[in-house]
């Protein structure tokens, strides 16, 4: 007995339909009194050395044409929503106390090692990160941009840190953002 290789679609109904106490059997073309899909279309699986989609091609669909790519558009609307991003934070950095210490400290005290001024943008960062204030509408604006984004693609929260971690840091970033991730119907 050789098991069948599934389709991503074939194997989805599979999961689902496990949970239900039935047969499904199949007759050849010409016994189904109506045809269906699988009485249709005999070669469904690729043979040995065959891939899927040379198989399959109706199962293969690219996302964004290259016809369809306008890369002034997608530059526009993410220096839109950054420099709203970094109006946000700017404004909160002095809402909280802990910030509004921090960037007086700057100035005064050699000891403020891991805590610098951005001098272009006038933003607080944590080793080379930005410090994303505590308000939970500037984080969840960030998560929702970088975790839900069409680019992104949903990676789950450990892909999710990581796109993180190259330019944010706050507290508890890597809790909020698990949280966050395990909520995510998509994930």
């Amino acid at each position: 007995m050789t098991s069948k290789i599934l389709t991503h679609s074939q194997s989805h109904c599979s999961e689902f339909l496990c949970e239900f106490h039935f047969s499904i059997t199949y007759p050849p073309g010409y016994l189904a009194t109506l045809p269906d899909a699988l009485s249709c279309w005999d070669k469904v699986y690729p043979e040995r050395g065959e891939d899927l989609i040379s198989k399959n091609p109706l199962n293969f669909q690219q996302l964004i044409k290259q016809d369809e790519v306008q890369p002034s558009i997608f530059f526009a609307v993410k220096v839109e929503y950054f420099s709203n991003l970094i109006y946000l934070i700017q404004k909160a950095l002095w809402k909280y106390p802990q910030y509004r210490s921090t960037l007086k400290d700057l100035g005064k005290v050699k000891f403020v090692t891991d805590h610098s001024l951005d001098p272009s943008f006038q933003l607080l960062l944590f080793k080379d990160w930005v410090d994303v204030p505590n308000d939970p509408t500037i984080q969840l604006s960030i998560l929702q941009n970088h975790h839900d984004s069409s680019l992104a693609g949903h990676p789950g929260h450990e892909k999710t840190l990581k796109l993180f971690k190259w330019d944010f840091h706050w507290s508890i970033m890597t809790q909020i953002i698990k949280d966050y991730a395990s909520s995510c119907q998509q994930c």
